[in-house]
């Protein structure tokens, strides 16, 4: 009996709760706590609160309920089911026009192109007043392969909004696609007069024009941007590359040079440009900043190659062993081509013994052939 008791009693008490609790749900607005929520950026609590509203109340306000839904599930990146609200609450009254940016916008995130521009033409006296969303619109013609669509509508951005230089570096892109490359050389210096470009954006125009194999206007964009960002070593090394393109090896020297003065990592380049340069000095002085040993010695070996100071090569053997780089194949093919062009044969032997990789190996078995010849007919020689 006293246990049958205390079960009415928790039942009655759970009773009570419940209904408390719904007479709390009552007196809770929603669809205010929700747009409080969207408002502070809490889109996760306000799906929870707009869960608690029944669609079918007829106290329950639908246009502004799917509104609120279709703004959530944009911001939690369910742009499909966003939309699908979006055009719930239009069908259930909603006016306001913005509500097809939204729309647009996650069109654009599906991919889906057409209905992008689709939605931008039902507000195009909204669109016309923010060159960003004409720059969308733009952009979505262009993704749709419409690229004298995407070009005037540019175009008609650009007389709307005559300083929203952003659309040059956009129209920039669409030229070079389309292998228009004065029309967007011209648009690039545009847009580095005019706008607040960084050296990432420059970059980019150089490297697009390189890409394209527009060399000489690549060149005068970069060097332009040298005289600019005269401290930024991506600059001046890109400005040196162009400049090797063109076969202008001692000016890309000097330029990787001044890259190594602002950044150390060039200093090998710098020395290797001076040695494809063919200068000798220049290229053993910023040798000598090298500090790993061995890209040091591998590099004079290179430069000593180059010029062929054979005997000097030859000199560095212990160097080249105490730094382990008698293990690397092309050091001891070097090593024995030196000890064979000062006519040490029975050296040269000794490293060509140990050479095993193909292409080196078929080198090694001429340069036996012509030892043999300096051996027992010096006129044959041919070194």
């Amino acid at each position: 009996m006293k246990k049958i008791s205390i079960l009415l009693l928790l039942l009655f008490l759970n009773v009570v709760l419940n209904a408390e609790d719904a007479k709390k749900d009552e007196d809770i607005d929603y669809v205010a706590l929700a747009s409080i929520l969207i408002k502070d950026g809490h889109y996760s609590r306000a799906n929870e609160a707009l869960s608690h509203i029944d669609v079918n109340s007829k106290e329950t306000d639908l246009m502004q309920y799917y509104t609120l839904e279709g703004i959530v599930k944009m911001k939690l990146s369910l742009y499909k089911e966003s939309n699908e609200e979006f055009y719930k609450a239009i069908k259930n009254g909603q006016k306001e026009k913005s509500i097809y940016l939204y729309i647009a916008q996650n069109y654009f995130k599906l991919k889906r192109y057409s209905k992008v521009i689709e939605a931008l033409d039902k507000v195009s006296n909204l669109v016309n007043k923010k060159p960003t969303l004409m720059a969308l619109k733009a952009e979505s013609y262009y993704r749709l392969k419409k690229y004298k669509d995407a070009l005037s509508e540019l175009s008609q951005l650009l007389k709307l909004h005559p300083k929203y230089y952003d659309a040059y570096r956009q129209r920039f892109v669409y030229f070079m696609s389309l292998k228009l490359y004065q029309s967007a050389l011209d648009d690039a210096n545009v847009y580095l007069k005019h706008a607040k470009a960084n050296e990432k954006v420059t970059v980019s125009f150089i490297y697009a024009l390189r890409e394209a194999k527009e060399l000489k206007k690549a060149i005068l964009l970069a060097e332009d941007a040298h005289i600019t960002y005269p401290k930024n070593a991506t600059i001046t090394v890109l400005l040196a590359n162009l400049y090797i393109d063109k076969g202008m090896l001692k000016s890309a020297a000097d330029l990787f040079n001044d890259a190594s003065m602002i950044d150390y990592k060039y200093t090998k380049d710098a020395a290797e440009m001076y040695r494809r340069a063919k200068d000798f000095v220049a290229a053993f002085y910023k040798n000598s900043q090298i500090l790993d040993p061995k890209e040091k010695y591998k590099q004079i070996i290179a430069i000593y190659l180059e010029f062929g100071e054979y005997e000097k090569i030859a000199a560095t053997k212990d160097a080249l062993e105490r730094n382990g780089l008698l293990k690397e194949q092309n050091i001891l093919y070097a090593l024995a081509y030196s000890y064979y062009k000062i006519g040490e044969y029975n050296k040269a032997e000794k490293y060509l013994k140990k050479i095993t990789r193909s292409d080196l190996y078929k080198k090694s078995i001429e340069l036996r052939k012509n030892m043999a010849k300096c051996k027992n007919n010096h006129w044959e020689c041919s070194l």
